[in-house]
């Protein structure tokens, strides 16, 4: 199942550098070739194939650019979703073992994430859950829940 997952994730990533890749490529040729081309000696006809290819060009572009960056927003939000699941999971299960007690530094192990993400999420859920907080004398932080 996890297998599945990040090939899935992989293969969404790939086809969003692609999309976004050829988009770019597609409004690149169109912008070179309107700032390239000569209308003043064009016939009417050559006018118009010239507009049905910067229209196509556009189109092609325009739709590479949005679906590729519709597929990265996608990853980001659900990138998004699963940190804030496992900082979830995390914090339950610290709160659990250690009776209330958490200590930033153990926080931030534990949940693998930077010691100011760390701060920022239990701050909140110390505000949340009306927490108090301490300062040790080596100058850790240990915030007290409430159970």
């Amino acid at each position: 199942m996890i297998s599945c997952r990040v090939s899935m994730k992989l293969l969404t990533k790939v086809s969003a550098g692609l999309l976004l890749s050829f988009g770019s490529i597609f409004l690149m040729h169109v912008t070179v070739e309107a700032l390239s081309t000569n209308n003043n000696k064009a016939t009417q006809q050559q006018k118009q194939e010239m507009a049905d290819r910067a229209f196509a060009g556009l189109a092609l572009g325009l739709s590479g650019v949005g679906f590729g960056s519709a597929l990265m927003l996608s990853l980001k939000k659900q990138h998004q979703r699963q940190l804030t699941s496992h900082l979830q999971s995390t914090f339950y299960r610290l709160v659990e073992e250690q009776r209330g007690e958490i200590s930033l530094l153990r926080f931030a192990k534990e949940a693998e994430v930077t010691g100011e993400e760390a701060k920022l999420f239990l701050d909140s859920k110390a505000q949340e859950f009306n927490a108090t907080f301490d300062h040790s004398n080596n100058g850790g932080v240990y915030y007290h829940f409430h159970l």
